[in-house]
C-alpha cells in the first residue's frame, strides 16, 4: 500500500477549497463588475445621445428644414451616430458611420451590443421630439428626430481586465501567504499526532509499555486515543509478565517432579535392591509422573479455555453436570469425612460446552473439599435468574485477606511449602476463572478466617429447553 502524508493531503485540500473560494469570489465579482460598468455605459449613451437631440435646430418656418448644429457638439470620437428626420432625412452622421450600423441597432430604443468590423459596440436609438422657440406666447414647433447612436465597448472591456488582473494578482497573493501559514499552523497543530506516534513507534517487546506525551494528553481528540494506547498497552504489558511467570512456574514446577523422578531412580540404583524395594521405587516414579502429566494438562486446558472463548451456540445445564461431579467426587468425600450437598431445584442453561462446566465444578468442588477438615461440609447453590448463579460454601478454615488478591493467579498456592498432598498444581482457580471469563461471566470469592470460603460464579442464561428442564426436575434436588 502507497503511503501518504497526512500534512500534505490537508494542505492540498484547504488550498483547493481556498482556490474554489477564490474562483468564486473572482468571477462574482466580475460579473458585478461588468453590470455596473455596462450600467453606466448605458447612462453615457443615452446622455450623448440626448445631447445630439438637444443641438436640433430649426427655422421659424414650420416647412424649413431642420437641421443640427455640429460645432456645439463635444461627443467622443469613435462612436458611431446618426440623427435623422421624420422623413427619414439623415440631418447629420459621425464619421465611420455605415448603413449595417442602423441595421445592426434596428429600432430597439433600450441599450444592446452588436459587432461592427470586429469590434464590440453597444447602442441604443433614441426616439424624440425637439421643441423649436418654444416660449411664454406658445409651446413652438414640434420636430421629431431620431437618434441612432452605438459607442465601443473597449472600455468596459479594459475595466472588467483591469479588475480581472487585480483579483487574479491579490488572490494569487492571497493562497500564497494562507498556504505558508497554513503549512506553518499545520505543522504546528499535527505535532502532538506526530509525537504520539512517536511515541508508539517507540514501543518493543523488551518495553511494551505505551506513555502518551504531555501534547497529546492536552488535545482533545488525541486524549482519548493517547488513554485506550495506554490502557492496551497495560494489559499487553501485564499478560507479558503473567506469560513470563506463567512460563518460568511452569518450567519450576516440571523441572521439580522431573527432579523426584530423576532423584527416585538414582536412589533406586544406588545399591542392588529387593523385589519388594524396586516395586515401592517404581510406584513412587509413577505417581511422580502421574503428577507431571496432570500438570501438564492442566497447564493445557488452561491455555485451550483462554485461547477460545465459549461458541455461544453451546449450552449445557448447569444443575445437571453439578449433581453428576458431586457424584464422582463422592469417594473422596467420604474418605476425608466431608458432606457435600447440592441445592439446585430446576434446570439452569449457561452457554458453555459440557466438558468446560464440568470442569468448573469439579476445580471449584475439588478445592473446597481439599481445603474442609474432616467433619465439614461443602454446599453447591445454583439459582437461575437474570444471570445463573452459582455458589459454593464451604466449612473450612477460611483464606487470609492478603491471599485473596492472588487466588485466581496461575500456579499461585496459599501454602507456602507446596505440599504435596493438599497443594495441588495452583492452576485450578486459574482454570475457573478462564472458563467464567470466556462465556462474559464473573467468578468473585469471600472468605472469613476460622468460618470458611464462599466462591461466586455468575454467568448468562441462555434460552430455556423443555426437556432440560423436565429431566432435571425429576432428579432430586439434593445430593448427600
Amino acid at each position: 500500500m502507497k503511503r501518504y502524508s497526512l500534512r500534505r493531503r490537508l494542505i492540498a485540500a484547504v488550498l483547493l477549497l481556498e482556490c474554489a473560494l477564490v474562483a468564486g469570489m473572482s468571477g462574482a465579482t466580475l460579473v458585478y463588475t461588468w453590470r455596473e460598468q455596462v450600467h453606466a455605459f448605458d447612462l453615457m449613451l443615452r446622455g450623448r445621445a440626448d445631447s445630439l437631440l438637444g443641438q436640433v435646430h430649426d427655422a421659424e418656418d414650420v416647412n424649413d428644414d431642420v437641421t443640427i448644429n455640429l460645432a456645439a457638439l463635444d461627443l467622443h470620437r469613435g462612436d458611431l451616430w446618426m440623427a435623422r428626420d421624420q422623413n427619414g432625412r439623415a440631418l447629420a452622421t459621425s464619421a465611420g458611420w455605415e448603413a449595417p450600423v442602423a441595421a445592426a441597432l434596428g429600432n430597439r430604443q433600450d441599450a444592446h451590443n452588436f459587432r461592427f468590423e470586429g469590434r464590440g459596440f453597444r447602442g441604443l436609438v433614441l426616439h424624440g421630439i425637439r421643441q423649436i422657440d418654444a416660449d411664454d406666447t406658445g409651446p413652438g414647433i414640434a420636430r421629431p428626430v431620431t437618434i441612432f447612436y452605438a459607442a465601443s465597448l473597449h472600455p468596459v472591456c479594459a475595466a472588467l481586465r483591469r479588475a480581472a488582473r487585480f483579483l487574479l494578482i491579490s488572490g494569487g497573493l492571497l493562497l500564497l501567504i494562507t498556504g505558508v501559514a497554513l503549512t506553518f499552523l499545520l505543522r504546528r497543530g499535527l505535532a502532538p499526532l506526530e509525537q504520539l506516534s512517536e511515541a508508539a513507534a517507540a514501543m518493543t517487546p523488551r518495553q511494551p509499555r505505551f506513555y502518551a506525551p504531555e501534547s497529546a494528553q492536552a488535545t482533545t481528540e488525541l486524549a482519548v486515543l493517547g488513554g485506550a494506547l495506554e490502557s492496551a498497552t497495560q494489559r499487553l504489558e501485564e499478560a507479558f509478565r503473567q506469560q513470563r511467570v506463567f512460563v518460568h512456574d511452569a518450567a519450576h514446577e516440571l523441572k521439580t517432579a522431573v527432579t523426584i523422578v530423576k532423584s527416585s531412580l538414582q536412589l533406586l540404583a544406588l545399591r542392588p535392591r529387593s523385589a519388594r524395594e524396586y516395586s515401592s521405587g517404581l510406584e513412587t516414579c509413577l505417581a511422580d509422573c502421574a503428577r507431571m502429566e496432570d500438570l501438564v494438562q492442566r497447564m493445557l486446558q488452561l491455555a485451550r479455555f483462554e485461547r477460545e472463548p465459549a461458541n455461544h451456540n453451546t449450552r449445557c445445564d448447569l444443575v445437571e453436570v453439578a449433581r453428576d461431579v458431586a457424584a464422582h467426587m463422592e469417594t473422596l468425600a467420604e474418605i476425608r469425612r466431608v458432606n457435600i450437598a447440592i441445592d439446585a431445584p430446576g434446570s439452569a442453561l449457561v452457554p458453555l460446552a459440557e466438558e468446560a462446566c464440568g470442569s468448573l465444578l469439579a476445580n471449584l468442588l475439588l478445592n473446597a473439599v481439599q481445603h474442609t477438615p474432616a467433619g465439614g461440609s461443602v454446599k453447591a447453590s445454583i439459582a437461575a435468574g437474570s444471570e445463573v448463579a452459582l455458589e459454593v460454601r464451604d466449612t473450612g478454615s477460611g483464606i487470609p485477606p492478603e491471599d485473596i488478591p492472588h487466588l485466581f493467579d496461575r500456579f499461585w498456592r496459599g501454602d507456602s511449602s507446596r505440599s504435596r498432598s493438599t497443594g495441588g498444581t495452583g492452576l485450578g482457580l486459574s482454570i475457573c476463572k478462564a472458563i467464567v471469563d470466556s462465556c462474559g461471566g464473573r467468578i468473585e470469592v469471600s472468605s472469613q478466617l476460622g468460618e470458611g470460603t464462599c466462591m461466586r460464579v455468575s454467568l448468562p442464561p441462555v434460552a430455556g429447553d423443555a426437556a432440560v428442564a423436565e429431566r432435571s426436575t425429576a432428579k432430586e434436588p439434593a445430593m448427600h
